[in-house]
């Protein structure tokens, strides 16, 4: 089965160093249980490159993906990579990375905290969703960390090879950080991101609220990445496996079939992305 995902709730206080390990190694195993080519394995870092993909692959097209744990005591820390190369660690790789989880970031005590993570090794692609149990919040919960490791559609028309890698970590920002894009100069970006933006916005806080009156209560539209923080990807096309919502839906709600919505606090831009059948509850 490549398309697997786990959900695990940290109760008030717990969510520490230890906890980040642990959660580190549900996403090496479930990582390994997608069907991932796993290129570097030891405790401390994961890199993978899509089923088939054999080692030394570099190609815009073929996602290539590294997490990696970091023990600062007294914080965890975990940052996800992707990769245009042989590996995250090689040199003459491009490496775009971006911290993903901050113990420190979840406030002492921390709140009860439930991740959600879910991976395709066939399809190339995962993601993780954080959550906090928040009582300011319309919903109850907020949004801690989110990213995704998201591929780009390459339109008929775009078939310009050497332009920027199509796959790359989508955060909770909106922007989205792919292993390497050229700039207008044809000089080559690794740092620090391309933005985001849809029909509702730029894809991340306050531009999926709808009006009051709005006949449409629901809606699914497409992201896209536009042209940012010195990397040029405006060439590309709508995400394969993000889409932006309207408020409305409620977390793990069937969007499309294959697809479930995931939100936070009424302001936080919520969002679709494809998941299991079903979430191994550890």
């Amino acid at each position: 089965m490549a398309r697997v995902g786990f959900k695990k709730t940290w109760p008030e206080g717990t969510f520490d160093n230890n906890a980040v390990r642990t959660l580190f190694i549900h996403m090496n195993t479930y990582v390994k249980n997608a069907g991932f080519n796993v290129l570097i394995d030891d405790p401390y870092n994961i890199d993978f490159i899509r089923m088939g993909a054999p080692a030394g692959t570099a190609d815009d097209d073929i996602q290539h993906w590294a997490l990696s744990f970091s023990d600062q005591d007294p914080y965890g820390v975990i940052r996800a990579h992707s990769v245009y190369g042989n590996d995250y660690i090689d040199a003459n790789a491009y490496v775009n990375s971006y911290t993903i989880v901050h113990s420190s970031w979840a406030g002492n005590p921390t709140p009860e905290i439930t991740v959600w993570f879910a991976a395709d090794g066939v399809a190339g692609w995962w993601w993780m969703h954080v959550n906090k149990v928040d009582t300011n919040s319309a919903t109850g919960v907020s949004m801690l960390f989110t990213a995704a490791g998201t591929t780009s559609r390459r339109y008929p028309s775009d078939m310009h090879k050497g332009v920027c890698a199509r796959y790359g970590v989508r955060t909770a920002l909106g922007d989205w950080n792919p292993a390497y894009a050229k700039d207008e100069n044809g000089e080559i970006n690794i740092q620090p991101w391309a933005g985001t933006w849809s029909p509702f916005g730029e894809g991340w806080s306050f531009n999926g609220k709808r009006h009051a009156g709005s006949p449409m209560p629901k809606m699914a539209v497409p992201q896209f990445p536009n042209r940012d923080g010195g990397i040029s990807a405006c060439i590309l096309g709508e995400f394969n496996e993000i889409l932006i919502l309207t408020d409305g839906y409620a977390q793990e709600e069937v969007v499309a079939p294959g697809w479930i919505a995931m939100i936070g606090d009424e302001w936080q831009q919520p969002y679709a992305v494809p998941a299991p059948d079903s979430f191994d509850v550890l």
